[in-house]
């Protein structure tokens, strides 16, 4: 792998009262640098995950400092908001724009698959994000997101209609409960008659009862049918083995305090960010993701963006990529070298070049 001589310096920054760890790389050449934040997916991983050290030591060809963080223990980011995500990206901005050696009006953000929809609300929210660059960031909101995943995800793992319908199902219901103003009531309750009966029926009969649950009760009641159904193959898109850890820890009684984080969101609406960023974007996408709806996206980040005035915007889908913008094991051929040849001719970029 091509690489340049680089220093590694371990950093702290602070995000509401709270303490993050972060390794800031930047090529040993004459500071001020221009600077990019990577910002994680759903996963969360550390500082350590190889994806991440990948793009902090391919970016760095650019010229640019890197900054990537730890991010909170699984506990405490198991429920937390993109809103509350948003801030601590903009901290990390902050943070590199105080600091000597970084050019403050130089400093981006890279985020992937969540991180995108995060690239887009500080970029909407905070001025000083200099440029964007969202990979396989979704144009469609969590809930459309999460719908089309599922249904993607099993029809690539051979999954007969029956089953895919069935997965779907339980996915919207399960957003539908948390939702105030459930949006697949019809569908799902159509969905579940030509299903017959079954654990799909009973999620439905909790979801959308006439006299609705008491809190409490309702939990119990979604616990008790996803435990039946979390070994089953048509459940595998569901991801239930990650979300009944995170749920069974919780006392019932918490469940309405958690249903609002959950809520918080899946009601985010990129239509909202979009239109407001005007600072230059390079969207990126793989042809078969299938976690993201990406001819949707890219059509709705053309509109949203040509909404907002922005002509600085460069989309650039990869053919026969995944989610993570690899074919097969290796990232997709040209991926980084789009990233450092757009980020060396940012204007502001090049102007730091040349001096």
């Amino acid at each position: 792998m091509n690489s340049i001589l680089h220093t590694d310096e371990k950093v702290i920054f602070t995000v509401k009262g709270r303490d993050l760890d972060g390794i800031l790389s930047h090529p040993v050449s004459e500071a001020p640098y221009p600077a990019i934040v990577l910002l994680h997916g759903s996963d969360r991983s550390g500082l350590n995950d190889p994806y991440y050290m990948e793009h902090a030591e391919r970016l760095i060809q650019s010229g640019l400092a890197v900054l990537r963080y730890e991010v909170p223990s699984s506990n405490e980011s198991a429920f937390e908001t993109l809103e509350y995500r948003t801030e601590e990206a903009i901290a990390a901005i902050q943070y590199l724009q105080s600091r000597v050696d970084i050019q403050p009006n130089t400093v981006g953000l890279w985020g992937i698959s969540q991180g995108g929809w995060i690239c887009q609300m500080a970029a909407a929210s905070y001025e000083g994000v200099a440029f964007i660059i969202p990979v396989s960031g979704p144009g469609v909101t969590p809930v459309e997101q999460e719908v089309y995943r599922v249904e993607a995800e099993s029809r690539a793992a051979g999954l007969n209609q029956d089953e895919i319908a069935k997965a779907v199902l339980m996915r919207r219901a399960m957003a539908d409960i948390v939702l105030k103003k459930p949006i697949y009531r019809e569908v799902n309750l159509s969905d579940s008659q030509s299903l017959g009966d079954g654990p799909w029926r009973k999620m439905v009969d909790v979801v959308y009862a006439s006299s609705p649950l008491e809190p409490g009760a309702e939990f119990e009641a979604v616990m008790g049918i996803l435990k039946t159904i979390k070994d089953e193959s048509w459940t595998r898109s569901l991801h239930l083995n990650e979300v009944l850890p995170k749920l069974s820890g919780l006392p019932p009684q918490a469940w309405g305090m958690v249903k609002a984080q959950m809520r918080a969101v899946m009601e985010v609406e990129p239509a909202n960010f979009l239109t407001k960023v005007r600072c230059p974007v390079l969207a990126i996408f793989g042809e078969d993701d299938t976690s993201v709806p990406v001819e949707k996206s890219v059509a709705l980040y053309q509109q949203y963006l040509s909404e907002a005035g922005n002509q600085a915007v460069k989309i650039k889908v990869f053919p026969k990529a995944s989610h993570t913008i690899r074919v097969g094991e290796a990232f997709a051929s040209g991926y980084f070298e789009l990233m450092i040849d757009w980020l060396q001719n940012l204007q502001i970029i090049k102007d730091r070049i040349k001096r």
